[in-house]
């Protein structure tokens, strides 16, 4: 992963996309993404003077990406929480998974099937090749994508809506999902064409499935469910596990 001090961070606010590439500025939005904080508490993350860390947080909050509210059990305390999207950052171009898909492609033409989910692939290791890691806005557009469907799903409990899921999913791509009641829930595909076509990265890169899943179960049973791929054929497994907590 790149330094702070050599990437470029995005954020989403209703006025549109911003970019942020002060180390200071990118140290408490990270900060403030894991949870809301005390001005207290951000002073001692960032080890910065106090001056320091209030000039930034004034041009956060003037840009609407932070925002600032009393502490309701002390009116003299200040707690700042983000009031924006992460979208993605910058990061060091790589274009040996992109140059493969591409080769995967002209070696699919003739698979209407495989033609494009190498096309999808490919618009993914796109982004990585010229320098930007594009996952959290693609989770963003699966879980859009998610909460629309939902109203197509007919289940109202959530193991039988994981199992209709299930089946969304096998319907619409050559793969086998199975899902997983035991510990933490989660659902686990086998998907040929990845199994065969995608390389082990060292993370998982499916980030439109995270999505669509977690948008589903929000739009269906109006819950903040997190979905996380944990196992992916990215980090050399033999399929995807999709965790989910509530």
């Amino acid at each position: 992963m790149a330094k702070p001090e050599s990437k470029t961070e995005f954020f989403y606010t209703e006025k549109g996309l911003i970019t942020i590439g002060s180390p200071v500025k990118l140290q408490i939005l990270n900060l403030l993404r894991e949870e809301p904080r005390s001005f207290d508490e951000i002073v001692k993350y960032t080890a910065k003077a106090k001056s320091t860390i209030s000039v930034h947080l004034n041009n956060l909050r003037a840009r609407e990406l932070v925002e600032e509210n009393y502490d309701p059990e002390d009116r003299r305390r200040k707690i700042y929480s983000l009031n924006s999207c992460y979208m993605g950052c910058s990061k060091e171009p790589f274009i040996e998974h992109y140059k493969s898909l591409l080769e995967k492609a002209a070696e699919n033409g003739n698979n209407r099937f495989y033609f494009t989910e190498t096309v999808f692939h490919a618009l993914h290791f796109g982004f990585e090749a010229y320098g930007i890691d594009n996952a959290p806005v693609v989770k963003m557009i699966g879980s859009d994508i998610g909460k629309h469907l939902s109203s197509i799903f007919e289940a109202d409990t959530f193991e039988e809506l994981l199992i209709e899921i299930a089946r969304f999913m096998e319907f619409h791509g050559d793969c086998r999902v199975s899902v997983l009641l035991k510990d933490t829930p989660a659902l686990q595909v086998e998907d040929k064409f990845k199994s065969i076509s995608m390389p082990v990265i060292g993370k998982p890169f499916c980030a439109l499935r995270e999505g669509l899943i977690e948008g589903i179960l929000k739009g269906k049973l109006g819950k903040e469910y997190s979905v996380i791929e944990a196992e992916c054929y990215g980090t050399g497994h033999e399929h995807c596990l999709f965790k989910i907590t509530l």
